[in-house]
């Protein structure tokens, strides 16, 4: 019965990747959801949207003595997705990437959850850093 052990070996080889699929399209959503939040309290309640920012995003947006609510107030974060598509996420482990048409968003996992660390990013070209609104140091 040579073919069972090969059968056997195929079956545990495929229940750990099985595992991973279904983790990673909850984390997707997850992401999705987390990034909605952000762009629905930027564009309503600035100060809310502090609250959704990784730490070192926070204190990029707080610094020079602004407060963070007022900083993202001046940033004009409600452009970031006027009732464009559904947003395309992808996860790579514990940092994630959200797309619009034009607009990009990262996000890193944290022990509370899924936290912004950029928004409002474009491309710049090829092999360039996007240029983003928001982001840590």
């Amino acid at each position: 019965m040579p073919w069972l052990t090969s059968a056997s070996a195929v079956l545990l080889a495929l229940v750990p990747a099985t595992g991973c699929a279904g983790r990673g399209a909850a984390e997707t959503g997850a992401v999705s959801a987390a990034s909605e939040q952000f762009i629905s309290a930027a564009s309503m309640q600035p100060g809310k949207a502090c609250d959704f920012l990784a730490p070192a995003t926070l204190e990029s947006i707080a610094s020079d003595d602004e407060e963070c609510a007022t900083a993202m107030a001046d940033l004009g974060m409600e452009t970031l997705r006027a009732g464009g598509p559904e947003p395309r996420a992808q996860v790579y482990g514990r940092d994630a990437i959200v797309q619009w048409d034009d607009q990009t968003m990262f996000l890193a996992r944290f022990d509370g959850g899924w936290l912004v660390t950029a928004a409002g990013c474009t491309p710049r070209g090829k092999d360039l850093p996007y240029d983003c609104s928001v982001e840590g140091r």
